[in-house]
């Protein structure tokens, strides 16, 4: 079969604006929770509000503007047209980064992480990107700040706040295989109170580029995804913000006549951030982050019922952290967090449910000791119940060498901790003879399979399966020169290597 790659479609637009939108107020230099309408922004490097030409670190931002001149729906689009990404079909859209797989690196969201890796992957194409302000990449081992998963980089999907007045827009986009796109956003904000609406409705009939086979290449889904923001400043120095995201997605499999099947995703998160401006110089932050992520689904031959199978996951996580930035003077800052990750997964091939438990606390510290000199130290510390603790130190150094050339390096650890699946999965597949078994399950199916006579040889002693497995760790090493002839144009090379232990 051959598909024409060439899509057709229909866009239409209403605004409406009762008065204009303003500018958004960054609330303090030292506030990873606000975002600036400003150029070169950024608040995900450091967790502190820096000018993008003047970090040490390599990054890319991904501006507003940017995203509706590519003129695509969901993220997975977005960042396959950035530089140094690749997107990658595994189990789901993933994202490349500085030569790693996509199960080594963090997706947030304002800051708050998703979760829904159920075979490595993170599936970026769940994510729309009608209200996203801007996309903040950093790349390289950011374990310093953010822990596991940050061993390629972080990216992070940070959407519109409430702006100042009243308005909404309202789009719809037709293209072929029956596609349809409509979303539309709500803004008000006057004196103490903002709130921001956003909801968008995506569907498509599928295709087969192959029909020699079973199944479609896209199979017909549909999919919803709603968005609430809601923020009240108390005063000039205290601040109290609610969003919550929820996502839908069903999905038919009806490849012929004989074969049937469905698979259906609910995700939902919460997110609670209070910001405290004690003085000039302290700052207080508290975050409370809630998300669960579920799918269930099946596939069975209708006609004689030889073959069903179904399969479900259902991953919850919660994250309550406290944060204290200090600013001693313009050149000199500290920024200290301290919190708790619990998470649970039931999932299908799995003889228990599993929770983890890890407590972590980071420092951060951000100097200008010289004038053409920019130098961050950091490192983050993570105990867990189920792997080793880690420790993670980074370091890296901005110089100019004249108003237009700059030098800049770091070196940092990353690692990935070895997730539910690795531990705990217990699957046998008895039509083809294997079975795949977790770190922490290895014992006790290894007894199992043994007094039912099933294994003749033992070739590495299970032994070897007691205490806790080790994080893939890596450190990498950055290092790169940034030519800024004008304030409208710039170069960068950046050079990279990763040392990866596992």
């Amino acid at each position: 079969m051959i598909l024409n790659k060439n899509v057709f479609f229909i866009y239409f637009s209403i605004l409406l604006s009762v008065s204009s939108f303003g500018q958004e107020i960054v609330r303090s230099s030292i506030d990873s929770t606000y975002t600036e309408e400003l150029d070169e922004v950024i608040v995900t490097a450091t967790r502190t509000t820096r000018q993008l030409s003047s970090l040490p670190l390599p990054a890319h931002i991904v501006t507003n503007k940017e995203i509706k001149n590519i003129n695509s729906l969901r993220l997975s689009d977005i960042l396959n047209e950035q530089t140094g990404l690749t997107i990658v079909q595994d189990h789901g859209d993933g994202v490349q980064m500085q030569g790693l797989d996509s199960d080594y690196t963090l997706v947030l969201i304002d800051g708050a992480p998703l979760i829904g890796r159920t075979a490595g992957t993170l599936d970026l194409s769940r994510v729309t990107v009608g209200n996203i302000q801007q996309i903040e990449i950093v790349k390289g081992a950011t374990s310093s700040l953010y822990g596991s998963e940050a061993l390629a980089g972080v990216i992070n999907i940070i959407t519109k706040n409430p702006q100042q007045g009243f308005g909404g827009n309202l789009g719809y986009r037709y293209g072929t295989l029956n596609s349809h796109d409509i979303s539309t956003t709500l803004n008000y904000k006057k004196n103490k109170l903002g709130i921001s609406g956003f909801a968008n409705g995506n569907s498509t009939d599928g295709y087969d580029l192959n029909e020699s086979d079973d199944l479609q290449t896209v199979d017909p889904y549909h999919n919803y995804t709603f968005n609430l923001k809601v923020g009240y400043d108390f005063s000039e120095n205290t601040s109290l913000s609610l969003s919550g995201r929820y996502f839908t997605e069903n999905q038919d499999y009806i490849p012929t006549e004989d074969l049937a099947g469905k698979n259906r995703i609910n995700e939902w998160n919460a997110h609670l951030k209070f910001n405290e401006k004690f003085n000039e110089k302290w700052n207080g932050y508290l975050d409370f982050y809630t998300t669960r992520y579920k799918t269930e689904s099946y596939l069975n031959y209708t006609e004689d019922d030889s073959y069903y199978s179904d399969s479900f996951f259902d991953q919850i996580m919660l994250r309550p952290e406290v944060r204290i930035a200090f600013e001693p003077s313009k050149n000199h800052s500290f920024i200290a967090g301290v919190g708790w990750t619990h998470e649970s997964l039931d999932r299908t091939d799995f003889s228990n449910k599993p929770i983890f438990d890890a407590p972590y606390v980071y420092l951060q510290y951000d100097s200008k000791p010289i004038e053409n000199l920019n130098v961050i130290l950091g490192a983050r510390f993570d105990a867990h119940n189920k792997y080793e603790s880690q420790f993670s130190p980074k370091a890296a150094l901005r110089y100019e060498i004249t108003d237009e050339i700059a030098i800049k390096g770091s070196v940092g650890y990353g690692y990935k901790a070895p997730d539910f699946r690795q531990l705990y999965l217990d699957f046998t597949n008895s039509t083809v003879g294997y079975t795949v078994i977790g770190y922490n399950r290895v014992p006790n199916v290894i007894e199992e399979l043994e007094e039912a006579g099933q294994i003749t040889t033992i070739v590495a002693p299970v032994t070897e399966f007691n205490g806790n497995l080790k994080a893939e760790n890596s450190l990498g090493f950055n290092l790169g020169i940034q030519y800024k002839p004008s304030t409208s144009l710039s170069f960068e090379i950046n050079a990279f290597r990763n040392n990866i232990h596992t």
